[in-house]
């Protein structure tokens, strides 16, 4: 059994991830349409279903983490849409397709420009872990005063966390990008 501090912080962390999320999506639709086109998983035909599909469960489970509604359900639904993303990456990483943006933009429009790479399958992994674990059966105890203070202390150091490891994984493509040579250069 779990703390129901725990609970709460993975709750509202999963509101805010996925709430910025649903915004990044809905405030671009054309780009992120054409992102989830350059996956090529899905038929032509299919999408912009998908991208609003995406968009409006990403903004539901967002508005039910932060209800804490039904968790039992909300969870393992979380966890499968990241397991879909970690599906969709991993594809994409076997086929050598790197060069696609991943969609993922922390809440920025236009996307954050970050390719696939085997480091977000990681962190979709950390993710789905996480989503999973709120599904635990929580401790019964009050939450007092203090606990709430830490709720949005935890919060705001996951969300620093969430966006510096988004911004270390920027980096490293951008780093990567600089030691390979450019086609048709000489090596030497």
């Amino acid at each position: 059994m779990l703390d129901p501090l725990y609970i709460k912080v993975l709750a509202l962390a999963f509101a805010l991830l996925l709430a910025a999320a649903a915004w990044h999506k809905l405030s671009d639709r054309v780009r992120f349409r054409g992102i989830l086109a350059a996956y090529r998983i899905l038929p032509e035909a299919l999408t912009a279903p998908a991208a609003w599909l995406l968009a409006i469960l990403e903004a539901g489970l967002a508005i039910a983490w932060a209800l804490g509604w039904n968790l039992s359900m909300t969870a393992p639904a979380t966890a499968a849409l990241f397991g879909i993303y970690t599906l969709a990456i991993g594809l994409n990483l076997l086929r050598g397709r790197t060069f696609i943006d991943c969609g993922c933009g922390f809440g920025a429009a236009g996307g954050s420009g970050q390719q696939l790479s085997n480091h977000l399958l990681l962190r979709n992994a950390l993710l789905i872990a996480a989503a999973l674990t709120a599904a635990l059966p929580a401790t019964a105890r009050e939450l007092l005063l203090i606990d709430y203070a830490g709720l949005v202390g935890a919060c705001l150091v996951l969300a620093l966390i969430y966006a510096g490891g988004n911004q270390l994984l920027l980096n490293a493509q951008s780093i990567d990008s600089w030691r390979k040579p450019a086609a048709g250069s000489d090596p030497r």
